[in-house]
Order: structure tokens, then C-alpha cells, then sequence
């Protein structure tokens, strides 16, 4: 880890300035955002409510990786929090501030529209900078040594101050101890895979102030559960695996849109098994293909995926291909590889071999 707590208060301080210059807050993740973005958008959210400003976050439920959570704070009384694109375009001013977090690509954002129409920006992100970054922000916390997004806001929040009852509580609802904490708990676990990936120090001290502030970790393990259907379209997935260049990769056309959230799970999946250091699920939505991919350190999924127009992590990357069929994409997917691979054999060699 190459970063101090320094920057994280440099940054609460300037964050919490700038809030209290605007009129009100918008937060936004990226397409399709699972538990990190949605978490660490909620602890945004109260950090602004610890700044006394009106906030709402922007996301597409409908598309949601993170639907269980974002249904955890509807039954809790909270779903007035969550709004859609069209009614976050529809209500911005000159005067709102536009908050994103776990994505620096414009391309990749919930609403191009509403970045384009934001007048002040800010960018909350762990993952590599790519080309094309986002690059009119008034800050931009770039943080690529950390766990997730939710380390980072976690960090922040803690930074944030407040009046006593402002201070980060869970919620009571049907007898489920609910709230920020668990949510920013859940995108922990989500990018980490259970703490056994990218973490460190930090991320466990960031851990540690979420369970004192409430979080229950069996509680948050019930975010990541499956319906029946979807387990078995996920098995599905596993199943039709073929494993190439000790890469495991799955297409389908069989993968309804409501079960979408069973596709990077498929790709966790697939790492567990024997043989295999990277996974590659690729489904056909109807408007494209999406393209998850996971790894387990050795292979750098965000390279192969960056070939393939999308981005991501060196464990956790994704894409969406608009005009290529299924057939086509696998073929890519080993032609990527297979160079990938061959460059690897060539460093591996060294510089006297190759010459």
C-alpha cells in the first residue's frame, strides 16, 4: 500500500467544502453497478447527510447488480434515496453537484447525459485509469492500491464529522440490523472475494470501523444469495465452461435479463476449480454482449478486457461488445489469450531467448 490516511482527510475536507458550496447532490456508479458501487454510493450519501445537504443516488434498478441491497433499504423506508437517470436529468441545476464513484469512464457511467449536463464533478475510483478517463472533475481520488470504492468512502466518511447523531448507524427494519455500514461492508466483501483478494492493511482497518459501526456480516453474506432460478442458470454457465490456455471460458444465449446477476457469479465460480487461474462468461443480452471476467492474480484480466473495449481490475474486468455475435466473441477472447499467453512464455524465457 503506497497511500497515506493524509490524503484521505485532504480529500474529506475539499469534498465537504464543495458540498457545502451546492445546492444538492446527485451520486452515480456505473452500468450494471453491483454491491461495491451501490455501497459505496450509499456512504456517500451519508457523508452528505453528515454535511446537512439534500442527496439522492442515481441508478437503474431494473439492471442492478445490487437489487437485494437497494430492496433492503425500500423495506427500511429509504427508496425515496434511490432515482432513476431520467428523474436525476430531468431535476439537475447548474448548482447540483454530480458525485461518481467506482468508475473513471465516461463511456461506463449510469447516465452519459447526466455527466455531460453536471457543471461540477467529482470521481471516487480504484481501478486503473484507462484512456479517456473523465478529466473535467474538480477532484478526482484516484486510488488504484485499494481493496474497492468502499474502502476508499469508508475512509472518507470516517473523516466527514458531523453532530453525534449523524454518525454512520444502522437501520432497524423487520428485525434486520440495515444500513450504510453493511452496504459498504457488502462492496468490501464483493471486490476482495471474502478478504482473500487485493487486500491489505487498510482494507481491514476499514473493516473493522464498519463492524464497530453495526455491520453483521451474516446479515450482509444474505446480499449475495440467489433465487433457485437464477443458481440454476449460473450452474448453467459453469457447466458449458470449456477451459482454454488454463482460462476458463462460457458463452450463452440462454440467460434471462432479470438473471444477469448470475453471470460475474458464474465467473467467481469458475476460479475454484482445479487448473484454472482466469474465467471468461459471455451471454447475449439482446442489445450485446456482456463480458465478465475474473482472475486470480496471475493472468491481468483488465488487459484482455481493455482489448475488448472495457476495463475494469487486475482480477475483475468486464465488457460490452454492441456488434459481434457469441461465436465471434469467444473466438477474440482466444485470440487474446493465446497472445496474452505467448507474451507471458516470452518474458518468462527472458531477454537472451527471445533475441
Amino acid at each position: 500500500e503506497k497511500r497515506s490516511k493524509v490524503k484521505s482527510r485532504i480529500i474529506a475536507s475539499a469534498l465537504k467544502d464543495l458540498i457545502a458550496q451546492c445546492e444538492d447532490v446527485f451520486i452515480m456508479g456505473h452500468k450494471r453497478s453491483d454491491l461495491d458501487c451501490v455501497g459505496a454510493a450509499v456512504g456517500m450519501l451519508r457523508f452528505c447527510k453528515m454535511c446537512k445537504k439534500p442527496a439522492s443516488i442515481v441508478v437503474n434498478r431494473r439492471q442492478s447488480f445490487a437489487a437485494n441491497l437497494i430492496r433492503e433499504f425500500e423495506k427500511a423506508g429509504f427508496g425515496d434515496d434511490f432515482i432513476s437517470p431520467e428523474q436525476a436529468e430531468n431535476s439537475i441545476t447548474k448548482d447540483t453537484l454530480l458525485i461518481i464513484v467506482d468508475v473513471h469512464m465516461p463511456q461506463m457511467l449510469e447516465s452519459t447525459q447526466l455527466y455531460e449536463m453536471a457543471a461540477n464533478v467529482v470521481v471516487i475510483d480504484h481501478h486503473r485509469k484507462g484512456v479517456g478517463y473523465i478529466d473535467n472533475s474538480v477532484i478526482f481520488y484516484h486510488e488504484p492500491y485499494a481493496s474497492s470504492a468502499s474502502e476508499l468512502v469508508t475512509e472518507l466518511v470516517q473523516y466527514a464529522g458531523g453532530e453525534k447523531e449523524d454518525k454512520m448507524t444502522p437501520l432497524e427494519a423487520q428485525d434486520l440490523l440495515k444500513g450504510e455500514a453493511e452496504a459498504l461492508m457488502a462492496g468490501l466483501m464483493l471486490d476482495t472475494k471474502n478478504f482473500t483478494m487485493r487486500t491489505g492493511a487498510r482494507t481491514f482497518e476499514a473493516a473493522a470501523y464498519l463492524r464497530r459501526m453495526g455491520a453483521q456480516t451474516q446479515e450482509v453474506k444474505k446480499l449475495f444469495c440467489d433465487t433457485l432460478e437464477s443458481y440454476t442458470h449460473k450452474a448453467k454457465l459453469v457447466a458449458a465452461a470449456q477451459v482454454y490456455e488454463r482460462c476458463a471460458i462460457s458463452v450463452s444465449d440462454d440467460v434471462p435479463a432479470d438473471m444477469m446477476v448470475g453471470v460475474p457469479q458464474a465467473a467467481n465460480d469458475l476460479l475454484s476449480i482445479s487448473g484454472v487461474d482466469a474465467s471468461f462468461v459471455a451471454v447475449d443480452t439482446g442489445n450485446g454482449i456482456n463480458v465478465s471476467a475474473r482472475s486470480m492474480g496471475d493472468v491481468n484480466v483488465q488487459i484482455i478486457m481493455e482489448q475488448l473495449g472495457g476495463g475494469g481490475h487486475l482480477t475483475m474486468a468486464g465488457a460490452q461488445l454492441r456488434d459481434a455475435s457469441l461465436k465471434e466473441t469467444k473466438q477474440r477472447l482466444m485470440d487474446i489469450i493465446h497472445e496474452y499467453r505467448e507474451n507471458q512464455r516470452a518474458e518468462a524465457r527472458g531477454p537472451k531467448n527471445r533475441a
